[in-house]
């Protein structure tokens, strides 16, 4: 057997290979995982795996809820696992390795083009958010004509908010010849914009304020723009739901527990502390602005809205043909969290 060490390199290496169309990504890292053993299959496992391949302040609900307990009240013992980009955690999915995942609709489309049958059972993050951040020189969309943009994958969350803000800014990647650069996490990409690396990228809003402070130009706040998309959700397999739906409906409960949790202004140090540690931040303020956003963000209810698909399928239809062929409502899987919410949950 594979030590898990190499063979976790040798997919880390696939993926970073794979080529720009969207959904190859995927496609590759898939194969790598269904393939090859895993060291987590070998083992029995309690745990109930939840894959999230976002830097940011968003999974803040699974973080709180694994902490708080909320999942345990529902009789489940859950593990939220970081993993560098979305592809490659959509990836996990389909091997067994996790059991559900939190991410955007774009990395769900690519997935279900790509046959897996991926569903998206809860919506955390019903918009845009971050913003789309350019260098000062940068004073309007025209200037990013020829320019280098930052991004943490090619078809993960990360790059479908680059996409959509270049969208609304009616600037075209391939029209006017705008490359994108994988640099990873946001940390890195802010450094990038400093250094004159790449000339712009979409960053999340913890991220985000000291550029602005520095004088860098925000030319799209997605959070605020009129631009429909179904941003952080959690996602399972169409068959998880069939086989065993009472253990996804106890994590859609536990999350929706930790939703109201950090909704709640006296609990307000308690979250603040974990985006910090789960963060590594060093100033209290940084963690200030995370936890406004997510103040913001935060769905109420969970409700999956078909709508908010329908505009990043356009975009990622017009690089894959597969997409072009599927319904992007056949994505939503919205039984179980109207089920709850009948029941007066």
């Amino acid at each position: 057997m594979r030590s898990p060490v190499a063979f976790s390199a040798k997919l880390h290496r696939a993926v970073n290979l794979c080529a720009i169309r969207i959904g190859d990504c995927f496609l590759v890292a898939a194969f790598f995982l269904t393939v090859l053993p895993s060291s987590s299959r070998a083992q029995s496992s309690p745990l109930f795996r939840i894959a999230y391949g976002v830097t940011g302040e968003n999974p803040t609900a699974l973080w709180v809820g694994v902490e708080q307990g909320f999942y345990r009240k529902h009789g489940l013992n859950v593990e939220a696992i970081y993993m560098r980009n979305g592809p490659l955690s959509m990836a996990a999915m389909v091997s067994g390795d996790v059991q559900m995942n939190f991410t955007s609709a774009n990395n769900v489309l690519n997935a279900a083009a790509a046959g897996l049958d991926a569903v998206v059972v809860a919506n955390v993050i019903g918009h845009g958010e971050g913003i789309f951040m350019a260098r000062p020189e940068i004073q309007k969309p025209e200037d990013l004509k020829g320019k280098r943009v930052a991004v943490q994958s090619i078809g993960g969350g990360g790059w479908a908010y680059n996409m959509l803000a270049l969208d609304y800014l009616r600037l075209d990647p391939e029209r006017d010849n705008i490359q994108f650069v994988v640099l990873g996490d946001q940390a890195s990409r802010a450094q990038a914009l400093e250094s004159g690396r790449v000339q712009a990228s979409w960053i999340g809003y913890t991220f985000s304020e000291p550029l602005r402070k520095k004088g860098y130009a925000a030319m799209v706040d997605l959070g605020r723009a009129p631009i429909p998309y179904m941003g952080s959700s959690l996602v399972t397999r169409r068959q998880f739901v069939r086989q065993d739906p009472k253990a996804i409906e106890g994590i859609i409960k536990g999350t929706l527990d930790a939703v109201r949790y950090v909704k709640k202004p006296e609990n307000k140090s308690v979250v603040t502390q974990t985006i910090m540690r789960r963060l590594r931040l060093s100033r209290p303020e940084e963690a200030e602005v995370s936890y406004h956003a997510i103040q913001n963000l935060y769905s109420n209810d969970l409700v999956p809205k078909a709508a908010g698909v329908k505009k990043i399928h356009q975009i990622l239809s017009k690089a894959n043909p597969n997409l072009r062929k599927m319904n992007p409502e056949e994505i939503v899987e919205d039984s179980l969290i109207l089920k709850i919410h009948a029941n007066g949950y």
